[in-house]
This record gives structure tokens, C-alpha cells and sequence, in this order.
């Protein structure tokens, strides 16, 4: 039989494969909750989550690398907008996967960008490491402060609130793109 504690661990670290914003809010409301160490290790949590996070991240970058193979990517890219795009990610890819980061909706685009405009993995890697970091300790410092104001129930509430926030950003951005009146087609 596996230790309660270790499925915990688990769980943190397969979260963000389903939900990155929801893992972070989680397992950084784990570290900072004070009767979270009766049942296991904030700190553990928070570690697992973020391998989790980094590797979530990681393999995106491959899915663009792989469409490098593709006929219809390449027409795709040589559209005046995502040539935009291509310069911005290959003259400050730091700055952008920091940015995709914080915003919902642009990660994952931002990420597989990267992968098949030819960001070196290395420095996609480092990015991705760094953006996940700063993203925890922000998470981590809201909650915190939260708490510290509003006491333990106020840090959940807090922390469902936002994942609730993220959620209808993203649903809201889906309609809106279905409503969204289908572009002329090119001749």
C-alpha cells in the first residue's frame, strides 16, 4: 500500500499536466496552509508540482519541432501575423516564454512557437525553468499575503477564486472565438 503522503506527491506532480494554474494555486496553498504538515510536506508538494510544471512545459517545445516536418505549418507560418510572432520569439525568447507564462492562453502557443521557430532548446529550457519559478513565488506570495490578512479559510478562498478567475478567462476567450466571424479565405 502506497503512503497517503506519497499520492499527494504524486498528485502535485502529474497536476500540471492537466492544469498548470490550478497545480501552482494548489500546492502553493499546501506549503502555506499551516495544517498541511499534518499531512504531508509543503515544501515536497511545491517541489514535486514544479518538476511537474517544467516537464509539462518541456515537451511542448518538441510538438513545434516536429512541425518543422509539416507542408501546411510552414504556409501557416509565412502569414503576416505569425511572422510577427516568429520575430518576437526568436529576438527575445526570454521575455516572451516569461510573459506566456502570466498570461492565460498564450503558453502553450508560445511554447510550441518556440520549438518550431528554432528557439535553442537550452535557452527554451532555462526560460521555462525561470518563468516556472517566478510564477510559483508569485502564486506563493499572494497566498501568503492573502492569509496573513484573511487567515487560513481566506487563503482557500483565495485560491479557488483565482483558479475560477483563470477558468472563465479561458472559456470566456473560447467563445469569443467562436463568435468570432471566420476570416476571409485566401484566393
Amino acid at each position: 500500500m502506497i503512503p497517503a503522503d506519497y499520492l499527494i506527491y504524486l498528485s502535485a506532480f502529474i497536476a500540471p499536466f492537466v492544469q498548470e494554474d490550478a497545480a501552482v494555486l494548489g500546492a502553493v496553498t499546501a506549503l502555506a496552509h499551516p495544517a498541511m504538515d499534518q499531512m504531508a510536506n509543503g515544501s515536497l508538494i511545491v517541489s514535486a508540482m514544479l518538476l511537474g510544471l517544467i516537464i509539462s512545459d518541456l515537451w511542448k517545445y518538441w510538438l513545434g519541432w516536429a512541425g518543422q516536418t509539416q507542408d501546411w505549418a510552414h504556409r501557416f507560418a509565412e502569414k503576416p501575423g505569425v511572422a510577427q510572432v516568429r520575430a518576437k520569439i526568436v529576438a527575445n525568447p526570454g521575455k516572451t516564454l516569461l510573459i506566456a507564462r502570466f498570461v492565460p492562453g498564450t503558453r502553450i502557443p508560445a511554447y510550441i512557437a518556440a520549438g518550431f521557430f528554432g528557439v535553442p532548446f537550452g535557452l527554451f529550457a532555462m526560460w521555462i525553468v525561470v518563468s516556472a519559478l517566478a510564477y510559483t513565488f508569485v502564486a506563493w506570495a499572494l497566498i501568503v499575503t492573502v492569509g496573513t490578512v484573511a487567515g487560513e479559510k481566506g487563503q482557500l478562498y483565495v485560491a479557488i477564486s483565482l483558479i475560477a478567475a483563470i477558468l472563465l478567462f479561458v472559456i470566456a476567450r473560447m467563445i469569443m472565438a467562436k463568435l468570432r466571424p471566420p476570416a476571409p479565405a485566401d484566393q
